[in-house]
């Protein structure tokens, strides 16, 4: 949403990511194409501080205090951040603009089209746009993302960092960066899925991020009220163990054999039918009648065989549940098996490789 280029040089960016229940960082270094994981950290957000992925202004020390500890675990001592935002306070819209307009015109075009399409002030959003490619319908039209994001949610995140010595140099859409992240984490991605409808599901604590790629980009996104927190609330009820212990035999796969029966597959349904229904309203609105792969990632997916059960439930042709482990082993612990929950933070770290000019 926006970003600094100083002299040709790109920053070295460490991703950080505000969830409702952990705040998350990843640092990275090397090329684009062949980069490597040397920092990733996490630590718990103060309760009740972070709400709709806002930061609530009467917690802010405490969320200054998180974000201390989170980069004293990353190494060399982070100076630039990348964050997002997401949420309501998050509009994110597709327009046609003529491929004809010059840098210029297309500044007024979009400026103009904003005052229709954000049922907000002008001066109370953060506004940016990026051309992601030829019409499918119009060739000589380009289509141009447009998003916004209140201007209070910017300067709250922006305040964190100013209280810690960082220079906050991106402002990312939080589906956005987790594209970027499985563009980068699959294997050929460009290759084998610039032509295929891709749905993208990020199940956090709380809440499930849904977006549509297609041809590398984010071209539809959704939130739902829905995420892991569900199913660990189900295990706590259903076996009287308290919230912290249900929540690590779940992330520690010591979940007990009638809570595997019973629970679990009660769970998978649930999250089926979330990721169908917004399948649904996807494909009922737009060219794509069909979605050819479904990515999924987040810490709320991080039961074993997630990606097999959702597989029979969900009936697509590939389900896909990417771990950024799986090159940076020496990060994963018991308490972090898989690195699904950190592709947002990662997808950040990765601005870091391209010019983000305000």
């Amino acid at each position: 949403m926006a970003g600094m280029k100083n002299k040709g040089f790109f920053y070295p960016l460490v991703g950080v990511d505000f969830g409702s229940q952990t705040i998350k960082a990843v640092a990275i270094s090397g090329k684009a194409s062949n980069f490597e994981i040397v920092g990733l950290a996490e630590v718990p957000t103060p309760k009740g501080s972070i709400v709709d992925y806002q930061i609530n202004p009467n917690d802010h020390e405490k969320v200054v205090q998180a974000v201390r500890s989170l980069l004293k675990r990353i190494p060399n001592k982070p100076r630039y951040i990348a964050t997002s935002v997401s949420g309501s306070s998050v509009i994110t819209r597709i327009i046609q603009a003529e491929s004809t307009f010059r840098d210029s015109e297309l500044n007024s075009f979009v400026e103009s089209e904003a005052e229709q399409i954000i049922p907000f002030p002008l001066e109370e959003m953060n506004i940016d746009y990026e051309v992601i490619g030829s019409n499918l319908v119009d060739a000589t039209k380009n289509d141009v993302l447009v998003s916004a994001c209140r201007t209070e949610v910017v300067e709250q995140r922006m305040a964190v960092f100013d209280s810690l010595g960082c220079q906050l140099k991106v402002v990312d859409v939080g589906v956005c960066a987790l594209g970027r992240a499985v563009r980068s984490v699959i294997p050929s991605f460009d290759m084998n899925y610039s032509e295929k409808v891709v749905a993208i599901v990020d199940v956090g604590a709380a809440t499930l991020t849904f977006g549509i790629m297609y041809q590398g980009e984010v071209i539809y996104q959704r939130l739902q009220s829905f995420g892991g927190d569900n199913l660990t609330q189900s295990i706590s009820g259903y076996s009287n163990m308290p919230y912290e212990d249900a929540e690590k035999c779940k992330v520690q796969n010591r979940l007990p054999n009638d809570v595997q029966s019973q629970i679990v597959p009660q769970y998978f349904n649930q999250l089926a039918q979330q990721i169908k229904r917004n399948i649904q309203l996807y494909t009922s609105s737009s060219q794509h009648r069909e979605v050819d792969a479904v990515v999924i990632s987040g810490g709320g997916c991080l039961i074993p065989a997630t990606r097999e059960h959702l597989s029979n439930i969900l009936g697509v042709k590939e389900v896909i549940c990417p771990d950024i482990f799986r090159s940076a082993t020496k990060f994963k612990t018991e308490d972090n098996p898989m690195g699904c929950k950190f592709m947002t933070a990662l997808g950040l770290a990765l601005r870091s490789f391209e010019a983000c000019p305000i």
